[in-house]
């Protein structure tokens, strides 16, 4: 008999297999001669499966010769779980099952009809298991006369329970296209550390490294000029700078004419009139000093740069700094001064705009300082939106131009597509909250993404309802979140 409830329970499952996923509550019976029920809840709680129902025992009317078993049983279809049975028994049947059975087990509330109650209140626990995230329970109920002959039996479904799926914020990330640039000015800079005979103030190439150091200048200048179709050289900017060792007069003269001469050295390499070649110089250079003590490990740092940023005269200063720290002077000037004799560079050019994005993919590996970051955007906007090559290229964009607030807007965007929080938190951070650019309501709905995808729903949704109508996705959002029940849960 156990292994037809079982079958027939199962049988009943695959036969309603349209049931909804919101719980019913069924108090007409299927079974005519069965009993009935209402109030029928199945409620997970603290590690099992509560069931509560309210049976209606007057209507099955059992005879002294017959039985009623009611059977509630959890199943999903492929598993199940019987709960604690009822018997409802004739007296005569009754007895003899006391005859022939002894008192029923825990599992079986065995009731005479002549006294059973009309109602009662049925409540039973089972552990939870996975599979009753979407179950049902059924009622089996079966009517028998003696000999067990079966008079007739019925299986209905009584409630259904399926695991609520937790609300999670469905972001629409906004990025900004940035606008265009007219012109692609550039600037490349460097130094280059040039070596000079004693007391000598001309560029000999020939002579230590002076060659490979010249080279870093022509050497991209003539890449640049030998792909006219993508760059138009405008200019070179030279700037000599000479150490502090020696007199003010003697470096002003040195640093003025290894200049000139680095300039005419670079013109007859490049063999191009049409390079405008600017020069200027810094005769004795005491910033690079500063920096220099700052960064080092010198005893007396605090005073000698105290004296190195004072305002003595260069001569007076060097003189200084020998007389009251002789020790620490000495190992400037082997350490730091050779390293401020050198020449600084700027080679202004031109880049053409790119219109294929395949082209500017390219790039985006090879040469990104050519782009613009409109060009960075079209080659993102060409990958999949969230996809590892569209946050990668976001993430360089940002490093070529990383004070620019679309730049650092649109990565954090493409962070918080990725999953990455603590990235798109740091990025955010650095835009304002209260700007009056046109992108400012972009900023903030950002922040509201953010906020919600961290669960911070209360707050997200003022700052999404105080951009609502200027960034329609804010509404949106602000709908997303009022129908997902969260606000209404956090304000009680």
């Amino acid at each position: 008999m156990k292994k037809y409830i079982l079958l027939a329970v199962v049988a009943a499952f695959c036969a309603s297999a349209a049931y909804a996923q919101n719980p019913v509550n069924r108090t007409a019976d299927v079974f005519t001669k069965g009993v009935k029920t209402s109030n029928v809840t199945l409620n997970p709680q603290g590690g099992f499966m509560n069931v509560e129902m309210d049976i209606d025992y007057a209507s099955a009317a059992v005879p002294k010769k017959e039985s009623l078993d009611i059977y509630p049983v959890l199943t999903d279809g492929t598993h199940s779980v019987k709960l604690p049975a009822i018997g409802i028994y004739g007296s005569n049947r009754y007895y003899k099952y006391l005859r022939e059975n002894g008192n029923p087990k825990k599992d079986f509330k065995l009731l005479n009809a002549k006294n059973a109650p009309a109602s009662e209140h049925y409540s039973a626990k089972v552990p939870y298991e996975s599979w009753m995230d979407n179950c049902q329970l059924l009622l089996q109920q079966t009517r028998r006369e003696c000999c067990n002959k079966s008079l007739g039996q019925g299986i209905q479904t009584l409630a259904g329970y399926t695991k609520p799926v937790p609300f999670k914020f469905q972001p629409d990330f906004q990025y900004v296209q940035p606008v265009a640039e007219a012109v692609k000015n550039r600037a490349e800079q460097g130094e280059a550390y040039l070596a000079y005979a004693v007391g000598k103030s001309a560029v000999v190439e020939s002579f230590k490294d002076n060659a490979a150091e010249i080279a870093k200048i022509t050497d991209f200048v003539k890449v640049l000029r030998n792909n006219p179709d993508e760059y138009k050289v405008k200019g070179i900017a030279l700037k000599g700078y000479a150490s502090p060792d020696g007199s003010y007069a003697v470096n002003e003269k040195l640093a003025k004419a290894r200049t000139e001469s680095l300039k005419a050295v670079i013109s007859k390499a490049l063999g191009d009139r049409n390079i405008p070649v600017s020069t200027s110089y810094v005769a004795e250079d005491w910033d690079g000093v500063c920096k220099w003590i700052e960064s080092s490990s010198l005893d007396k740092k605090d005073e000698i740069l105290a004296i190195a940023k004072g305002d003595l005269k260069p001569d007076a200063k060097d003189k200084k700094l020998s007389s009251a720290y002789p020790v620490q002077y000495k190992q400037i000037k082997n350490e730091c001064y050779p390293s401020l004799r050198r020449a600084g560079y700027v080679v202004d050019y031109e880049v053409v705009p790119y219109v294929d994005v395949n082209q500017i993919k390219e790039k985006v590996n090879s040469n990104p300082k050519d782009l613009s970051l409109n060009e960075f955007f079209m080659a993102a906007n060409s990958c999949p939106a969230g996809s590892p090559e569209f946050c990668s290229i976001m993430e360089k964009a940002l490093t070529q131009y990383p004070s620019n607030e679309i730049a650092i807007l649109n990565a954090a965007n493409s962070a918080m597509s990725a999953g990455d929080m603590e990235r798109a938190e740091q990025l955010l951070s650095k835009l304002p909250d209260n700007g009056t650019s046109k992108q400012a309501p972009y900023f903030t709905y950002a922040k509201a993404v953010c906020m919600a995808i961290n669960g911070k729903y209360a707050k997200a949704a003022q700052l999404f309802n105080s951009i609502k109508d200027k960034v329609p996705a804010a509404a949106k959002a602000l709908d997303q979140l009022t129908k997902g029940g969260v606000l209404e849960l956090m304000s009680k």
